[in-house]
């Protein structure tokens, strides 16, 4: 994949740190709720392998469940390499499971008394997503970071990191053992401790063992049953299911700022124009009905003059394909930003709300409803203020949304949309469907949702994604999602996936290994009677 693509993945300024407990299952259990996952590009699979962090000699549990933490973080970027996601957040029900080994060592350095430490072994078992075309023939060799990385990002970023830009906080997600400079380090040190061990006992190490940058494992992957076809509950979202009174249907889609929300060139706001464009596309008819704060969306000045006959059109060239500028501007730089500019002031932290009045019709009932999108484009994340202003926004979507829908940065679990900063009472008790577009969200955000959801799978699905998410083409995905769920097409989940892929330029057909979770239960079929949707 070409490196100059930017992935929407930014993480928060202290990205490592050990993480609050969520709820967990048992060790025999610990691939479970995320078994018989519905997927187009990724095949399910449970995957062991066995690993050991060192700490000093007897370290409270909290600072083992750290170093743990810590390590396995590094096995998401490995794993990323082989085209592999993993389900279990920050391994929360692999800690909680229990099942470390304790071991006593001594590290004996040439010329220095003794330092006592423990050697504490762990199993790791999950559920991954792995690609399609990528399915390894047997076990694979697995090399995760070892100790304090982040404080070795210095030495460990140029050989080892795929962004040489990359915070330290974040290495563990660019780490790529696979680059040669960083397979011949690993090569080296294991060589050393190798040579080392030959003149120690099994209750000794030596300083190249202590001081060990990196830890191979082998990792087995066993593949799970295929999901059977299921489709959203498309009965239950139209009212045809218990809810006769039912008039509209709620769309709410909340779009990030990449880096700069001040630039027209923000991926961010590409992305929400090139969603805008998709929907309107998809859904003939739909219309801005109110914006808050109010503005005028199509009225734009050059020179103190107001530019007639612009149209959503005109606007979505502007900033998504930097086309169609009007003769008013022609090709001065200077009025050119000035009108991307005031798109950027149009379009930036405020809800824009569309409507798509439809005519939907079940098993010879007819009713006229509305589909209504309710969309935002801003800052939700970077300061205190952000954060809490999007949290409030997210708040009331799960409340009131019947379709909901994120693009942008997943700030590795530890954003606005952080799960554990939610409850079972923040959730509206009816069926729900959810899609996180971000990068790695599988691992982030889709179990925890599911686990606090009153009724749980019954009431949620939830769509996300196995692996990197590239912004480009994030708004025409996201766009499809909400289309492909209220056009009226009853298709199967399978069908809504696949409808998600772009094709990004020097990429071709891409799909971040995208999945739904919570499907299973799901009982609408067309065949106890197909929903027909019709613009009116």
């Amino acid at each position: 994949m070409a490196r100059a693509m930017r992935f929407a993945c930014l993480a928060p300024a202290l990205a490592l740190v050990v993480l609050a407990a969520t709820a967990c299952t048992e060790a025999d259990d610990a691939a479970s709720d995320g078994d018989d996952l519905t997927s187009v590009q990724g095949l399910e699979h449970t995957i062991d392998f066995d690993a050991f962090v060192d700490v000093p000699a007897g370290a409270a549990d909290d600072v083992v469940r750290g170093a743990i933490h810590r390590q396995l973080k590094s096995a998401l970027g490995a794993l990323r390499e082989r085209g592999i996601g993993v389900a279990d957040r920050d391994a929360q029900r692999n800690l909680a499971a229990g099942g470390t080994v304790r071991s006593a060592l001594d590290v004996i350095r040439p010329g220095a008394a003794a330092e006592r430490i423990e050697r504490v072994r762990y199993h790791y078992r999950d559920t991954a997503l792995v690609e399609r075309g990528r399915v390894p023939s047997g076990p694979i060799d697995l090399t995760l970071l070892f100790g304090d990385y982040v404080a070795r990002a210095g030495e460990l970023t140029p050989i080892c990191s795929d962004d040489a830009a990359a915070e330290p906080g974040s290495l563990w997600y660019h780490f790529s053992p696979g680059r040669s400079a960083c397979r011949t380090a690993i090569r080296d040190e294991q060589r050393a401790i190798d040579l080392e061990r030959a003149s120690l006992t099994s209750a000794q190490i030596g300083a190249r063992d202590r001081d060990r940058r990196f830890l191979a494992a082998r990792a087995t992957l066993a593949p799970v049953a295929a999901a059977p076809d299921t489709w959203p509950e498309y009965d239950r979202l139209w009212g045809f299911a218990g809810d006769p009174a039912r008039t509209k249907i709620v769309v709410y889609s909340f779009f990030g700022v990449d880096r700069d929300e001040a630039d027209p060139a923000d991926h961010g706001l590409r992305e929400y124009l090139r969603h805008q464009r998709t929907l309107r596309a998809r859904l003939p008819g739909l219309r801005v009905v109110a914006t808050t704060p109010e503005a005028w969306l199509l009225d734009f000045t050059i020179d103190g003059r107001r530019l007639e006959g612009v149209t959503w059109d005109d606007v979505e060239r502007w900033i998504v394909d930097g086309t169609g500028f009007p003769a008013a501007v022609g090709t001065d730089a200077g009025k050119r930003a000035a009108l991307l500019q005031q798109v950027v002031e149009h379009w930036s932290e405020r809800w824009i709300i569309w409507q798509w009045p439809v005519t939907v019709r079940r098993n010879g009932v007819t009713r006229d409803m509305t589909v209504e999108i309710r969309t935002f484009y801003g800052w939700e994340d970077g300061s205190p203020e952000a954060r809490l202003y999007a949290r409030w926004r997210y708040l009331e979507a799960f409340w009131h949304a019947d379709v909901f829908a994120y693009t942008g940065h997943s700030h590795f679990g530890h954003g606005p949309l952080e799960p554990w900063t939610y409850g079972r009472n923040n959730f509206a008790d009816r069926y729900q469907v959810m899609l996180v577009n971000s990068c790695l969200s599988f691992n982030y955000y889709d179990e925890d949702f599911l686990a606090m959801h009153p009724g749980g799978s019954q009431q949620l699905d939830v769509v996300v994604n196995g692996l990197a998410a590239y912004w480009t083409g994030m708004g025409q995905a996201s766009a499809s999602y909400i289309a492909g769920l209220v056009d009226g097409e009853d298709r199967r989940w399978r069908d809504v996936l696949t409808g998600m892929k772009v094709t990004i330029p020097g990429i071709g057909a891409y799909d971040p290994m995208r999945a739904v979770n919570g499907e299973l239960d799901n009982t609408f079929t067309p065949a106890q009677g197909v929903i027909d949707v019709t613009t009116r």
